[in-house]
């Protein structure tokens, strides 16, 4: 595909994702799957729509300092052009700024907004002249408005991680959120172990590194790696999964010959995690009430060569007494906003969220627990987590779970974090493990784990 039509997708991509609130990361599968991009294409269209989404409000902030007309407002497709190629000029290396700078005013010269062509060569060329003169507003005197413009954050959600971790974690928090995630993969022990995978990696000239908390089962990659494409994918030899997630299965702990119940299995990374911690013998329960989620887990379970998951078609927050005490060990990974993951998903930033939507999600969380608890055999373990950095999402919906529910108390994890040397941020509830983007370590999501044991 040549550099015009690439570039031509990009911006389809994102007028889109901004058009229709559609979720970045299922537009770009779709794409790469209609017009069978491979390579090159995929990585430069991956790169700078990712780029754009993350820092739109510090792009949107450049433009109107270099526009002459302050109040003129843009259509869309001319913005997301000028976001395109100032993200490309401040944040890329390889391409020349003449190429950038023309391939830009190509776009919009055959778009239906070609008299936008003088003003999209101006910005970008002032842009490139006068970047070291770019103004941003005073930490000091308005940390809320720079840190939320400097780093392309929602105010609203700058000033709920100011106030709950200080200025200098904030700062992290976002730093790390807006950096671009190296492809974490795990090893399918069923089929493979981590020597063996170590020996094929260069000799496919990928570059990789061990995991930082579980370096037995984790291997970073350094560079670009179409995954998807490989025979070590596709003959399931690794599953792509990050560490903060791969540490849920891995405290949950299941023994081979348990019952286990994953209470939103979509779309299969823990559950066929918790099977090879099982060694594939045993019995593994997955629910999931979206069908198209649900036929991942079962994609999932063939690839890797699994043979103990039934997969349940079921909305988890809904009691079925057939499952009531049957279970020894229970994860729910549970639906949340997302706050931890924001350097995978940076569109999530810019979704609408307001107390409402976490009301509603704190009542389905809710729903899930309780549903959980009457699955669980008395003396059973129950986990729950997720990728969510609100405590209300989290400590406060498992103090309000158990003190509806004394038949449960805490379990301990102090064992787990020392012998990972996992670095937690410290919440109310002791035993909790909260990982925090450029807290917890360089390639870490924002995570929340506790796990809570049934009274006999």
């Amino acid at each position: 595909m040549n550099i015009y039509h690439t570039r031509k997708l990009i911006l389809e991509i994102l007028d889109r994702v901004e058009k229709q609130d559609a979720y970045l990361n299922i537009l770009i599968s779709f794409y790469f799957s209609k017009y069978k991009l491979k390579g090159n294409d995929r990585a430069l269209i991956q790169e700078i729509t990712y780029g754009v989404i993350r820092f739109k409000k510090s792009l949107d902030w450049i433009i109107s300092q270099f526009l002459t007309n302050q109040n003129k407002k843009l259509p869309l497709t001319v913005q997301n052009i000028l976001r395109m190629g100032i993200y490309q000029i401040l944040y890329l290396e390889k391409i020349p700024n003449y190429a950038i700078t023309y391939e830009s005013v190509e776009l919009v010269k055959k778009s239906k907004y070609s008299g936008y062509s003088t003003l999209i060569n101006a910005v970008l060329r002032n842009v490139i002249r006068k970047s070291s003169m770019i103004r941003w507003p005073d930490i000091k005197k308005e940390p809320i408005k720079y840190i939320s413009i400097y780093y392309s954050f929602p105010e609203w959600l700058v000033e709920r991680w100011l106030e709950r971790y200080g200025l200098d974690l904030c700062l992290k928090i976002c730093q790390a959120s807006n950096n671009k995630p190296k492809l974490t993969l795990r090893i399918n022990t069923l089929k493979i172990n981590k020597l063996e995978l170590q020996d094929i990696l260069p000799k496919l000239k990928i570059n990789f590194e061990e995991g930082i908390y579980l370096p037995s089962t984790a291997i970073i990659i350094k560079d670009y790696f179409d995954i998807k494409n490989s025979y070590l994918f596709k003959e399931g030899l690794i599953s792509i999964q990050d560490e903060s997630s791969m540490l849920a299965a891995v405290f949950l702990a299941p023994d081979t010959g348990q019952t286990i119940f994953d209470m939103c299995s979509g779309p299969g990374g823990k559950t066929t995690h918790i099977a090879q911690l099982m060694h594939n013998k045993g019995k593994i329960f997955a629910f999931e009430k979206n069908k198209r989620r649900l036929k991942m887990v079962e994609e999932e379970i063939q690839r890797l060569g699994i043979d103990i998951v039934t997969t349940v078609l079921s909305d988890s927050t809904k009691l079925d007494q057939e499952y009531l005490e049957k279970a020894d060990k229970i994860l729910i990974d549970a639906p949340c906003s997302g706050t931890g993951v924001i350097r995978k998903k940076p569109d999530l930033k810019w979704k609408l969220f307001d107390s409402h939507k976490l009301k509603e999600l704190n009542q389905l969380q809710e729903a899930l627990l309780a549903t959980a608890a009457s699955y669980l055999k008395p003396g059973g373990e129950l986990l729950y987590s997720t990728c969510s950095i609100e405590k209300e999402e989290n400590d406060q919906i498992i103090d309000k779970f158990l003190k509806e529910n004394s038949n449960f108390s805490l379990s301990d994890s102090s064992q787990l974090v020392e012998r990972n040397g996992i670095v937690k941020f410290d919440t109310e509830i002791r035993t909790a493990i909260q990982l925090l983007p450029g807290y917890s370590g360089d390639n870490i999501d924002g995570f929340y784990m506790v796990k809570m044991s049934k009274k006999k």
